[in-house]
């Protein structure tokens, strides 16, 4: 079964450190999380020459499926600091400005980074904001409302959107966690996922110096920033449920070894080519969009394309393995149970299901990619 679904698949060393099954109990969403920052994992995709591992996205996407084969909600909480990282990396590449500064700042410090760009009645597009920006001085005072956000607590940084005041322009900054006027309200309560470290922030007047703004545009538009950031994490999600789903799909084969039920065999199978061709497919387009064989609006047609597909497979994954792993696939506190709710999660990730085929199908017959529903 691991030959099987790794294949293709790079699992950085520095992963052997962590335990394979941390005790239950005993080991809590921010310990779990700050265990996997202090190796190398925070400053993989970080260019060499700024002190980081230098990974494009094809690694960063193997190290996401490696943390997703261990721990599900610590591997979809780090995820966003992968595809916040990996986002700046694309930016700074494109311009090549000052924003190389952050980037070593990052390397130098292990720096965790949060993605506080999810807001209450939120559209989809990151680029687009109800949070406030106020130019004032050196700098901006930022206030809004991110919920729900992953690493809310033991995040150093926090990369935030918000619109700036009296313009059609969007930015985009980091901002120190335990800058005065952010507050932590409370946990998310999610049904599954609940070692995500995931809760509402509240940004009430947070001065920011104009340094740690690396990105500035128009609001809501579908531009190569935006573009990058929807295909960084669209693999990478997929890449973290991939390695989620692999290890649950593992210790089902395992159970069943032996067996001389041909149905049972067949379930385990139609579960297993589910998962080949999602990780296939995840492979291929972190590796078009490194290579640039993907670009622009094709690349976002193909990440949302990816997007819609991983919760497809999730479904039909699901219904494949539930028949083979009986009840406990319904029992408390089993581990089955527990990784196919956490699993829920991939249908509530952006960019929304409901845009996602549309997207596609408006690329493919000439017409705009719009993030809005309605």
């Amino acid at each position: 079964m691991r030959r099987l679904l790794d294949a293709g698949w790079a699992t950085p060393s520095f992963l052997g450190e962590l335990s394979q099954d941390p005790p239950p109990g005993e080991a809590t969403a921010a310990d779990r999380i700050r265990a996997i920052a202090a190796t190398d994992y925070a400053t993989l995709p970080v260019p060499a020459e700024f002190g980081g591992g230098g990974a494009g996205l094809v690694a960063v996407a193997g190290a996401q499926r490696a943390l997703g084969r261990l721990d599900p909600g610590p591997a979809i909480a780090l995820n966003m600091h992968s595809m916040t990282v990996g986002l700046m990396v694309d930016y700074w590449r494109r311009h090549r400005d000052t924003s190389w500064m952050l980037l070593e700042s990052i390397a130098e410090t292990h720096a965790l980074v949060a993605s506080a760009f999810a807001e209450p009645g939120g559209n989809g597009n990151f680029l687009s904001s109800r949070s406030v920006a106020v130019p004032e001085g050196k700098g901006f005072r930022i206030s809004g409302t991110k919920y729900p956000c992953s690493l809310s607590t033991t995040a150093t940084l926090m990369c935030v959107t918000a619109q700036v005041r009296d313009t059609d322009e969007t930015l985009i900054a980091l901002v120190p966690a335990n800058s005065p006027g952010i507050t932590h309200e409370g946990d998310w309560p999610s049904l599954g996922m609940r070692l995500s470290d995931t809760g509402r922030v509240r940004l009430t007047d947070v001065e920011i110096d104009r340094r740690l703004v690396f990105y500035r545009g128009p609001a809501g538009a579908v531009d190569d920033i935006l573009i990058a950031g929807v295909v960084w994490f669209v693999v990478l999600v997929a890449a973290t449920y991939h390695g989620v789903l692999s290890t649950l799909l593992d210790r089902t084969a395992e159970q069943c070894a032996g067996t001389t039920s041909r149905s049972r065999t067949a379930l385990i199978g139609r579960a297993a080519r589910e998962l080949y061709a999602l990780g296939a497919a995840t492979r291929a387009l972190a590796a078009d969009w490194e290579h640039e064989a993907l670009t622009g609006h094709t690349a976002l047609a193909a990440a949302m394309g990816l997007r819609a597909s991983l919760s497809d497979v999730r479904e039909r994954f699901a219904g494949a393995l539930t028949p083979v792993i009986g009840g406990r696939a319904y029992t408390e506190g089993h581990p089955a149970a527990a990784v196919l709710l956490d699993s829920l999660a991939v249908h509530h990730h952006p960019p929304s299901l409901l845009v996602c085929d549309d997207a596609v199908g408006a690329y493919c017959t000439g017409q705009p990619i719009s993030f809005d529903p309605a």
